[in-house]
């Protein structure tokens, strides 16, 4: 009698559990990052070949933008501190309401003196104004950046600084800038560019 061939399977695989798994991941790996700021002024960096990267937390960032107006960034938990500490300086007194609007701004290029108007604006006219931070060629004339630098370090000592100009700013801007930071005896910063 002849015998009858059974016929031939190949493995199945249960595929709902690795794509289960894979959506598990994908929402994990969305809820638990951090987001980049946007730029409230697009800055176009010039490029280098330099692989050092710049520090992710404890930074507070100048940039000049393509009209050579400077603008001032810090980490959040930084910003309150050295708004007040800029107030006590320039004889600025601020509301809760006033700091919480600052808290919330992510980079500023405004003048203290007008700054509280700045921050009682809404957040859409507040991007629309940035006339740029003072900042004098003649040293201890009007060095209102400089001081949002010492002020902020002395708020946080762990600050570093970096400066990232656009590619198309002016290179006395950054004369005049690196020359009132050396001025203060402040050597040491980083030069934010692209990845040629």
């Amino acid at each position: 009698m002849a015998r009858v061939k059974p016929k031939r399977r190949g493995p199945s695989m249960d595929l709902t559990a690795m794509s289960d798994m894979a959506w598990l991941l994908l929402s994990f790996f969305i809820l638990t990052s951090n987001f980049r700021d946007p730029e409230v002024v697009p800055v176009v960096t010039p490029t280098s070949v330099s692989n050092q990267k710049m520090a992710e937390e404890n930074m507070m960032i100048i940039k000049i933008d393509n009209k050579g107006q400077f603008l001032f960034a810090l980490d959040e938990k930084d910003r309150v501190p050295a708004l007040e500490r800029m107030g006590d300086k320039y004889g600025v007194k601020f509301t809760d309401a006033e700091k919480n609007a600052f808290k919330s701004i992510v980079e500023f290029g405004v003048p203290m003196k007008d700054m509280r108007s700045f921050l009682n604006q809404s957040p859409d006219n507040q991007k629309k104004y940035n006339p740029g931070i003072p900042l004098d060629t003649i040293p201890n004339k009007n060095q209102e950046l400089i001081d949002w630098v010492f002020e902020a370090q002395e708020a946080n000592p762990n600050l570093f600084l970096a400066i990232k100009g656009d590619q198309k700013s002016e290179y006395k801007q950054f004369k005049t800038l690196i020359a009132q930071l050396q001025e203060k005896n402040m050597n040491k910063f980083q030069l934010i560019t692209s990845q040629e």
